[in-house]
Order: structure tokens, then sequence, then C-alpha cells
């Protein structure tokens, strides 16, 4: 029943939907009543459980992991009253950077009574060092932006002890997602460990983050384009176990975020939507144990520049300009490339541009030779995950024209 509903969702008269504020799939999953989310006392609650379902009733053969218990939207101080009535208990660990601590981080170890740890690098050396000064703790919270989280879910994992993510800056879909993001002497290397139990939205928090964090938000779901896309080509081609509820998940995330950029909404209510779609990417990932559905070859691009240039740009922000390219690239040889109009590259470029997210690889300092060596050879960092990439292996000269045609150089 879930799948065909799930299956019937992109079919649904567009018509018949004209006038709702909700997108496609947030109409069908509300009215079934497939995503809870109501008031506790002034906080909206976001619970997944039901949408994620059964994998025996999906039959997708993916686990269908439901760590995450609890979504809060709402207040900081009156979140983290909460925590022990989903069986969140002391002593608690905070995680925090030197700027998150005066962002959050120092009222959390108050309110909370928590030791506090300051996070220094973005490695797994860093997150193994963390863990050895957890003690006694049964719950580890981050607080802070995708370096922050990825140490403290790395060592909570390791540490087998309870986690909670507070984000500081909506700038990547790892808030809520099972995968952890961290440097290895060599290259940024991205391993399953797990989901938080809960995550705390404060969305004044985040709407006061630097632009450049939030455009790497946007970037980071509007990347989803090509991702979702190199999943199907995975699944046809390979015969990839494919998941309909992870897409769907996706799909809520993107047009979440495709709204906000093409609506006139304020600021905040923007930042809200954005945060809710990297929720929904996170648990996309959290329900596949992977992050195949969030993850395709514009990431295989962007793990490239992380390794080549001299200067790391935002996630995101290499995600979208890679994701960019790889549209152009899909468009014009994935006959599976999406028919609706808001979801190709010009399309996406326009989103860019709305989100503040460079069109140019000489705005953010990316040289032309550097890109199309990201091109022809990123498939490499992973040659097991099929995308268009793997597919074809384009040539410079390919490479070039892409570059040319999506209006990068």
């Amino acid at each position: 029943m879930l799948i065909r509903l799930l299956k019937a969702i992109y079919h649904y008269p567009r018509k018949v939907l004209r006038g709702w504020s909700l997108n496609k799939p947030e109409i069908i999953l509300r009215i079934y009543g497939l995503v809870r989310s109501e008031k506790l006392r002034g906080l909206r609650v976001l619970e997944f459980d039901e949408v994620i379902g059964s994998p025996e009733k999906c039959g997708c053969g993916f686990k269908h992991d439901k760590t995450l218990k609890v979504v809060l939207f709402g207040s900081l101080n009156e979140s983290l009253r909460k925590l022990k009535e989903f069986g969140l208990t002391s002593p608690y660990a905070v995680f925090y950077d030197e700027i998150t601590y005066e962002v959050a981080g120092k009222a959390v170890c108050e309110i909370l009574e928590a030791k506090g740890l300051l996070v220094r690098a973005p490695t797994f050396q860093e997150a193994e060092a963390r863990s050895q000064e957890l003690g006694d703790v049964r719950t580890v919270i981050a607080v802070g932006g995708g370096t922050v989280i990825d140490v403290a879910k790395y060592a909570s994992y390791v540490s087998k002890v309870d986690f909670v993510s507070i984000p500081t800056a909506p700038s990547h879909d790892g808030i809520v997602s099972p995968i952890a993001s961290l440097f290895t002497e060599k290259r940024r290397k991205s391993v399953l460990a797990r989901s938080p139990v809960a995550a705390i939205v404060d969305p004044s928090i985040l709407a006061s983050a630097p632009q450049d964090l939030i455009a790497s938000g946007f970037g980071d779901i509007l990347a989803k384009l090509v991702s979702l896309k190199d999943w199907q080509l995975g699944r046809d081609e390979r015969e990839e176990p494919y998941c309909m509820v992870a897409e769907s998940l996706i799909m809520n995330a993107l047009n979440l975020v495709i709204n906000a950029l093409s609506s006139g909404f304020d600021a905040e209510k923007r930042v809200k939507m954005l945060a809710e779609a990297l929720i929904n990417s996170g648990v996309a990932m959290m329900v596949v144990g992977s992050s195949r559905p969030a993850s395709g070859s514009e990431h295989l691009i962007s793990h490239y520049l992380d390794m080549n240039l001299k200067r790391r740009l935002r996630h995101g922000i290499q995600c979208a300009l890679g994701a960019l390219a790889m549209a152009v690239y899909h468009e014009t040889r994935n006959q599976n490339w999406w028919r609706e109009e808001r979801y190709r590259w010009k399309s996406l470029r326009s989103y860019m541009r709305k989100a503040g997210i460079p069109e140019r690889l000489s705005d953010v300092g990316i040289s032309t030779e550097i890109m199309i060596d990201a091109i022809t050879s990123s498939w490499r960092i992973r040659p097991h995950r099929y995308t268009i990439l793997h597919k074809y292996n384009p040539t410079r000269a390919e490479a070039l024209n892409i570059l040319k045609e999506s209006g990068l150089i």
C-alpha cells in the first residue's frame, strides 16, 4: 500500500494541487498521516516512524533504520528540557567549536550542567581523541555545523552512547544522517556511524548563521537533483537495490528547497524550510544505511576538489557546482533525466542564483583545469558507486564542453 502510494505521488494531477502551500509528496504524506508533525507546548515535533515503515512492506532490501526518534523545532531552552522525556539522560557531554560555543554551546552546557568538549579539527583522529574524554557520559550533544556534528557523531558511535544533534547553521544534510564525513591524513572519507536519537532545531539560531553557510545548505539539497538520478542509473543498469521511501524523502527535500527559493518567503521562513529539507535528506540516508540517495557524481566532484584545492570551499557550494555540470551531462546523455522543467539544469542554475551560490568557477577560485580533472577522474574515488561518470568516462574535451554549456566558465 505504502509503495503504491509513493509511486502515485508524482502522477497526481497538478491542477488538483493548485493553491496548496505543500509540495506533492508532502501533501500525500500529510493526508495519510505518514509524517507526524504536531505542537508540543509551543514546540513543533517531527517524527518519521510511520513514513519509514518496515523493510518487509517496502521490499527494498534495506534495513529501514529508525534510530532518529524525534526532531524538535522551536526554542532551544524549551527543547533541552524535553530530552529526558525521550530517554536521553545525563551525564551529558556537549561538543562545540570556538564559535558555536558562544552561539549556543555555553547555554547548553549551563542548562544541562554538562561537560564541554572543544572540537578543533574535522578529522577521525579528533573524534577518537574526544571519545576518550567521555568517561561515564551517557548522551553526547553536538552544537555546531558539519565539523562538530560529524566529530560528535563518530565519537558517540565508537563510545556506544546516545547522540543529539543541535545545528547552529543549515549548511549540510548530515544533521540527522548516520554518515560521518571526516578527514584521514590523505583525504575526506565518509563512514557509516549512527544517526542521532533526537535533533533540536531552533530557527532563530539557524537564521542568524552566515549567508555562505545557508547558501551551502541550499546547494547540498539542490545537488540531489543529480544524486537521485545517479542512483536510478545504478538501479536500472547495475540492479542496485532502490528504496521508494528514501526517494520520497529526497523529493520532499528538493521540493521544500525549490519552493523556498521560488516563493516570496522571508529569510527565517526560507531557513525553516531548508532545515526541514536537510532533515528529510538525512532520514533518507538513515533508511538505507548509506549516503547513496544523497550523494552521486556531484559529490565525487566535490571530494576531488577537497583533495586538490588549496582552499576548500563550503561543501554545499562545491556540490552545487558539481551538480550543475552533471545536470548538463545527464540532460544530454540520460534518457531518464527529469522531464519537469523545475528539475532541469537551467532551473537548477536559477535556484543557485537565488540561493546566493556562485555560478562561475572563477568566482570561487576554481581553475578550469582542476574542474576538468574532477569531471574526468573523480569516479575513481568510489569506483563501485555507479554514476553517469562511471558509465561514460567523459573525455577532457567533453568535460570542457560541459563547463561551457553550463556557464561555469
